[in-house]
């Protein structure tokens, strides 16, 4: 492997510096091999994920510009763990061709425990094997995007790209009616490609949940489309309305595949990014090998490489390439390109704790599925045949994102000044970003208009709630000077902060409230798991730790903000350093916003389309 890579290495160093003798071969719309892509292209796409697709359509459009999409992944199989919203929850994905069977590192803070990370290794990306859950985030956690230096970044500006990529369909009469889902037209797009909607099926425990949280003063959000996604609010997912099937980022590409000036590699990781300069370095190639061995080589970039691996492969692509902590590239004897201390770090992710129930009075529960045959086979036929029933339902349709002053009544104040337990050896710049995101969290966090956690009611008798801005941060850092070598080593830091934890404690506390509330009693509601004997803080704190996980909500690792910041990119996704590299995906967000990060990063995706075309004229 070592011997292919160096071969691969000077090969991919003569085609970027030399012109190839044939350079011009018939653009037709196709799926290529790694012998059949042109020499060279505009734009060079690396992931064909949920970022990646969206900017390959919208570059696409200008019929004049080449496009070529780098995917390490194969095209799904269409099978009903891809498209069916109850089977395709992405756990029957887990750990197969299609994932690239990701766990951190162990963690002190978790009890020493190691978590899966799935990230999709398919084309759609993550898209293919998420939740589902369509909705964005509120006003306030856009805004701060821009409050950190990122001009142009706030939730106004963004509005028009969540509007552009989505296709709304309102709920049904019958939703409305016997659930009282809300929405407001105003605030959603109809031309978009990727579905929004309801399913035609909603459990019936879930009025006894939204009557719980009426009881305890929590008020409904007309729709978090709107910016509200505060308090109770219903929450769309990416599904087709028509086929009741899941709708992702694959929609991108079948909307773009007749254009013959997109082409797309599949089952090819990308493992290097060539460059030249000193002062003013530029990619000049990017280097890929096949997951079969057997088609390895280079495509020459004539104006931009785009980087859409995701919040783990992106940072770990640039470290690779030189781009990244010196001190890292140094110790792996990597040739320091650009010093970029940021690379891989801040690492933010959505970390999630549940309660488990018994349910005595529930006829109807979705725990019918998992334990009567007869019922699941009834309910799988209905859906086959009528694309109704339960299998429409993916399990999460009422969200409550609670602020702090919801949860608890103690002053948490100090906390926010307490330092996190592994960032005491920060590069300097690293430790003033880190600063300036804790002053704007510290600040909006203890108000109203951000939420602290997130409560969802799961029809199977469970209660899971998360913390949605975390104090704790956590690291991705390349383990070898080649990717050929592996997956990086992923730290998510998760619980390092005591804040994270003591919002965990809280919140744990507060669902307990809702549970005890007369609708959900009507369910006969047993707690199961911690179990009523863990009350006391430290009984707790323990609890959550050992039962922690994430959400799969991964964001950060090359964040937006100013370079003596740590920040990585700048307002328009430009890498520092480098004249002709972006990165488009999640990791740019600086702060993770207070909702599934789905939607929020085909918005990113189609403004950094736009912020390419404009860089381009």
């Amino acid at each position: 492997m070592a011997n292919m890579a160096s071969t691969l290495g000077a090969l991919c160093t003569l085609v970027a510096l030399f012109p190839a003798i044939v350079t011009s071969i018939p653009l037709v719309p196709r799926f290529v091999s790694g012998n059949g892509i042109l020499d060279a292209y505009d734009y060079v796409i690396i992931g064909g994920g949920t970022s990646g697709l969206t900017v390959a359509n919208r570059l696409s459009e200008d019929s004049s510009k080449t496009v070529l999409v780098i995917e390490s992944g194969p095209m799904d199989d269409g099978s009903e763990s891809f498209r069916v919203p109850y089977l395709g929850r992405g756990y029957l994905n887990f750990g197969t061709k299609f994932d690239w069977n990701i766990s951190s590192v162990p963690s002190q803070s978790l009890g020493g425990r190691s978590i899966i990370m799935p990230s999709a290794r398919v084309l759609g990306g993550t898209s293919s094997i998420n939740g589902m859950q369509f909705a964005k985030g509120a006003v306030s956690d856009y805004d701060a995007w821009e409050e950190l230096g990122n001009e142009g970044w706030n939730f106004e500006s963004l509005a028009k790209y969540f509007r552009k990529s989505e296709n709304f369909t309102a709920p049904s009469e019958k939703l409305v009616k016997e659930f009282g889902v809300t929405y407001d037209k105003s605030a959603h797009g109809f031309t978009g490609f990727i579905h929004s909607s309801f399913p035609r099926f909603l459990w019936p425990q879930l009025k006894n949940w939204v009557g719980a949280m009426k009881s305890l003063g929590h008020s409904v959000s007309q729709d978090p489309a709107n910016g509200g996604a505060l308090q109770l609010f219903w929450s769309p997912l990416s599904l087709n309305p028509d086929t009741q099937t899941r709708s992702f980022s694959r929609e991108y590409y079948d909307g773009a595949q007749d254009r013959p000036n997109l082409h797309v590699l599949l089952d090819s990781t990308v493992t290097k990014l060539l460059t030249s300069g000193d002062e003013r370095v530029r990619v000049d190639a990017v280097e890929f090998l096949s997951s079969a061995g057997a088609q390895n080589g280079c495509v020459k970039v004539k104006k931009e490489a785009i980087l859409a691996a995701g919040s783990i492969f992106s940072p770990q692509i640039l470290q690779v390439s030189g781009i990244g902590p010196a001190s890292l590239l140094k110790s792996l004897g990597i040739k320091v390109v650009v010093d970029l201390p940021g690379v891989g770090a801040n690492l933010q992710g959505h970390v999630y704790n549940v309660i488990f129930y018994q349910m005595a009075n529930a006829s109807l529960a979705a725990t019918n599925l998992t334990t009567n045959p007869t019922f699941y086979n009834e309910m799988h036929e209905l859906y086959k045949t009528k694309q109704d029933g339960p299998f429409t339902n993916n399990g999460a349709n009422m969200i409550a994102m609670l602020p702090l002053s919801d949860i608890t009544s103690d002053n948490l104040q100090n906390l926010f000044e307490v330092p996190s337990k592994n960032l005491s050896h920060q590069d300097t710049s690293l430790s003033k970003g880190y600063q300036a995101q804790l002053k704007i969290l510290h600040h909006r966090l203890t108000t109203p208009n951000m939420a602290a956690t997130e409560v969802v009611w799961l029809n199977e008798g469970a209660m899971i709630f998360s913390v949605m801005h975390p104090l704790s941060r956590g690291t991705v850092t390349t383990t070898s000077s080649s990717l050929l070598a592996g997956i990086p080593a992923v730290d998510t830091g998760h619980l390092a902060h005591p804040m994270d934890t003591r919002i965990f404690v809280e919140t744990l506390k507060y669902t307990r409230k809702i549970a005890a509330t007369d609708e959900m009693q009507k369910l006969g509601l047993i707690e199961v798991t911690p179990g009523a004997g863990v009350n006391t803080d430290e009984q707790l704190e323990k609890a959550v730790r050992d039962m922690s996980n994430q959400m799969y909500h991964m964001t950060s690792t090359c964040a937006m903000m100013k370079r003596d910041l740590g920040g990585v990119v700048n307002k328009d996704l430009k890498v520092y350093g480098v004249r002709n590299l972006r990165v488009v995906d999640a990791s740019v967000q600086p702060l993770i916003p207070a909702a599934h990060v789905q939607s929020t990063v085909y918005a990113v995706a189609e403004k950094a389309a736009d912020l390419i075309k404009a860089g381009d004229s």
